[in-house]
């Protein structure tokens, strides 16, 4: 676990559980059952994120407050309109009261102070506390109740954020070099090594929740919130739990999955650089123990080394002329959205008319998203293009198929089976470059 940190400020005694769902109408209401038997459950909210069967008919059937995204938005979206209902819904109660012992209506009154002439009205009552989040994988069903310690560690221990460590899984094919790729990430972001850095069930107070915000987009969220909580100072913990879900396979639609969690991780990482210390390999830089180490100036006689020319100083109208200058040449780039501070300070000082004309040679088509764009400016464009140039398929690859293929250019270019004809398609290379990934990893 992480060394614990400022804890946050007003404990929660109560915890609200969050289950992103799409087309798990069989297992929703399995879940839901499970998720209310947890100690200290007093509400369960579904986001139906653009599902196509009956999840939010099955899930409201059940008495669960239900919100629906008309189309696929995303697991980190889903996780904020979540957690957006339960402060919508604590508003509700807070505005309300609570009930009378006998159920009647609440008294939202204070008791009258001499010299007053009526009663004050209660503007924000007592013990009403936020709700701590439970995230649940909707396809648990009834292991959901493993969860427990989760709530114990953040209700009974003070833990700020805590993280589900999961047993074995039947049937699951994991693809190891996305949960290394998280969990050096992590480690190089805080120093802190996560055992399972994917893990999705997390129980998280609400100030750590606040203080981790925005979300990175889609499987990139569990990566960005344990950087952003360990950032804080917040307690992270990871808790044993006996929870089991739908396990990935390995058919093409369980590696294109993973392909999709590894440039989700990829972006979440590459915005949150800016946060991280250097972390350099020592031994690759000759820094290994026993290397000899620099001379102290002070105690040697060498000659101190000349003083670094002061950087010069801009006012605050250059300094903004600047930032302005620099915020309309990223907008050149071929990028679908704007960038955020974050992601400008990620970029640094990049030669953007350079990075436009690499991003430009690479055969895509479409624009990239500025994540896209940050990850891909730390890696070497011109072998990128090269390699996706000569890759045996017909037509042109998407973006993020891009940045796919580009976080697997320190291994040789995939070798096309014999007994697959070409030219393939963008989706079929990318599925084998992730399946060689795969059997490398597998050694």
């Amino acid at each position: 676990m992480s060394t614990a940190g400022p804890l946050t400020a007003h404990r929660p005694a109560r915890v609200a559980v969050v289950i992103p769902a799409k087309n798990e109408a069989e297992r929703i209401e399995a879940t839901i059952d499970a998720a209310r038997a947890i100690t200290g459950v007093d509400m369960v909210v579904v986001v139906d994120d653009g599902s196509t069967d009956a999840t939010a008919a099955v899930a409201m059937g059940t008495g669960a407050l239900v919100v629906r995204h008309a189309s696929n938005r995303g697991k980190a979206a889903a996780m904020a309109t979540g957690a957006q209902m339960v402060a919508m819904r604590e508003d509700t109660e807070r505005a309300e009261g609570e009930p009378t012992a006998d159920g009647g209506e609440p008294d939202r009154t204070e008791e009258r102070v001499p010299g007053h002439t009526g009663p004050l009205p209660v503007i924000e009552p007592e013990g009403h506390e936020p709700r701590a989040l439970l995230f649940l994988d909707a396809d648990m069903g009834a292991s959901a109740t493993g969860a427990q310690p989760l709530v114990d560690a953040v209700l009974g221990e003070g833990v700020d954020m805590a993280i589900a460590l999961l047993p074995p899984q039947d049937g699951a094919a994991g693809m190891g070099i996305v949960v290394r790729t998280a969990r050096r990430g992590i480690a190089r972001a805080t120093g802190w090594e996560a055992t399972q850095p994917l893990s999705g069930t997390r129980c998280i107070t609400r100030e750590t929740w606040e203080a981790c915000q925005p979300l990175a987009a889609g499987w990139g969220v569990e990566t960005s919130l344990t950087i952003d909580a360990l950032t804080a100072g917040f307690w992270v913990k990871e808790v044993p739990c006996e929870l089991h879900h739908r396990a990935t396979g390995k058919d093409l639609a369980g590696q294109l999955h993973r392909a999709a969690q590894l440039r989700d991780v990829l972006r979440a990482l590459a915005r949150r650089r800016h946060l991280s210390p250097v972390v350099e390999d020592v031994e690759a830089e000759g820094g290994a123990e026993g290397a000899d180490a620099p001379e102290d100036p002070a105690t040697t006689d060498a000659p101190a080394p000349a003083e670094t020319p002061a950087a010069p100083v801009r006012d605050g109208a250059e300094e903004t002329a600047r930032a302005e200058r620099r915020r309309v040449a990223l907008e050149t780039l071929p990028v679908s959205g704007t960038f955020s501070d974050a992601q400008t300070r990620a970029l640094g000082d990049r030669d953007v008319e350079h990075l436009d004309a690499l991003l430009r040679d690479l055969p895509v088509d479409g624009p990239f998203a500025p994540d896209d764009v940050v990850f891909l400016a730390g890696v070497d464009l011109e072998i990128l293009a090269v390699r996706m140039h000569d890759a045996p398929v017909n037509g042109p690859f998407t973006p993020e198929q891009a940045v796919i293929i580009a976080s697997h250019l320190e291994r040789d270019e995939v070798e096309i089976p014999s007994s697959v004809a070409t030219p393939l398609t963008a989706d079929e290379y990318t599925s084998l470059v992730i399946h060689a990934a795969v059997e490398e990893e597998n050694g």
